[in-house]
């Protein structure tokens, strides 16, 4: 692979014009002019990552000494770290076209949007209230946004604002489930998420959708009719990417796979990549690309078998991943948030443990690559002491909403 690892003090001006400029659907990605690149993102010197980006602006997070997490935002490759009306530990979470902000604060406490350099938190459903309690996932280019709410009796409901002034309005679960949850909207209006049905006491997502008048289509996983699955991300054609799950008789998870659903419904396992048995697709492109990560993990207790590494995927064929500077694929760590149809990714890497960085992978599928299997043997997790700053804590403060 010849692929130029670039500051982003020297490729700003080039990718921002270019690099993050949407190629028509219809032009594919590696016929367009395109350069290459692996763009680092400056940070406070502890790590964070990029979860969205537009055309000239990337929002993500970032770490400081302390470990606490800042939004972070990249305005032609310069860092502001969100602090007005209250804004300061949290995650900066999506961005549309023309700018506006949407992100958590204070242990998912508050919402908030930043339009026009003014923050407005979103207003509660009536009874939600303290950590955990509220969030704002993905922002459409109308400014409607999608997320959620919890309830001190344990009830949690998707929603969908009008607008960052507006009520929320309540997505509920399908009837008889006992918790619903968005965190994709297209621009149509339409958002994605989970409806979940309480089985022996275990909440079991299901993927579903709702239209703008709010009902729910629920959709199966990728194991067969009535499977488990939940959405992460939608695009303006109705297609859909998440994960679908397989249940033991007992109803614990023994496996989670990336999945795409088109808009009719009909789902696609993209598998894993090699030395990995969980994937989730959490970014997707208007063509149909999708990003996201896999890991090994223990399914009876979720412990962590390997470090997790990114994935694209071009809308067939096995999982590909895209290298991380200066580190080979057992020696290093990754996650994709965001994927467009230029080829252009948003996410972090790193060494195995952290800390890792926030970073741009421009022009994707012509530096991605299919690991081998004698690829993967790397430290073992259990001897790496990770810092403050590496994917534990980030999937401590954000991870919920990732997966």
């Amino acid at each position: 692979m010849s692929t130029r690892i670039m500051s982003w003090a020297a490729a700003a001006a080039a990718a921002m014009t270019a690099g993050l400029t949407a190629v028509p659907p219809s032009v594919p990605a590696a016929a367009a002019a395109c350069r290459p690149a692996i763009i680092r993102l400056p940070d406070l010197g502890y790590g964070g990552g990029a979860t969205a980006f537009n055309d000239t602006t990337v929002v993500g997070l970032v770490f400081d000494a302390n470990g606490r997490v800042h939004p972070a935002i990249w305005r032609r490759g310069k860092l502001t770290v969100l602090h007005r009306n209250g804004i300061s530990i949290g995650v900066a979470l999506d961005i549309n076209a023309r700018g506006d902000i949407v992100g958590t604060n204070r242990q998912f406490s508050q919402a908030w949007e930043l339009r026009s350099g003014t923050v407005r938190l979103l207003r509660h459903p009536p009874g939600s209230s303290g950590p955990g309690s509220i969030f704002a996932r993905r922002i459409n280019a109308r400014g409607q946004i999608a997320g959620g709410a919890a309830f001190p009796s344990g009830a949690a409901d998707g929603l969908r604002w009008a607008s960052a002034s507006a009520a929320p309005a309540i997505l509920r679960p399908r009837p008889g489930d006992a918790a619903s949850s968005a965190d994709g909207i297209n621009d149509i209006g339409v958002a994605a998420g989970e409806t979940d049905q309480l089985v022996g006491g275990q909440l079991i997502q299901h993927a579903a959708t709702w239209n703008r008048s709010g009902h729910i289509r629920v959709l199966s996983g990728a194991y067969g009719p009535g499977t488990p699955a939940d959405l992460f991300e939608i695009n303006n054609a109705g297609t859909a990417a998440g994960e679908s799950y397989r249940t033991d008789a007992r109803g614990n998870f023994v496996s989670d796979d990336a999945t795409v659903w088109s808009p009719s419904g009909a789902p696609t396992d993209l598998g894993f990549l090699p030395g990995t048995n969980l994937s989730v697709a959490l970014g997707l492109s208007e063509s149909g690309y999708a990003a996201g990560l896999t890991q090994a993990v223990r399914y009876r207790d979720g412990m962590p078998l390997s470090q997790p590494h990114g994935f694209v995927w071009p809308g067939h064929g096995p999982l590909l991943t895209l290298p991380v500077p200066g580190r080979s694929y057992a020696h290093s760590e990754s996650f994709f948030h965001q994927i467009t149809d230029n080829g252009t990714v948003a996410g972090t890497g790193g060494p195995v443990g952290g800390p890792d960085r926030p970073f741009l992978w421009t022009c994707a599928f012509q530096q991605a690559y299919r690991p081998s299997s004698a690829a993967t043997t790397g430290p073992a997790m259990a001897t790496n002491a990770a810092p403050p700053a590496g994917w534990q804590a980030l999937w401590r403060e954000v991870g919920r909403f990732f997966r």
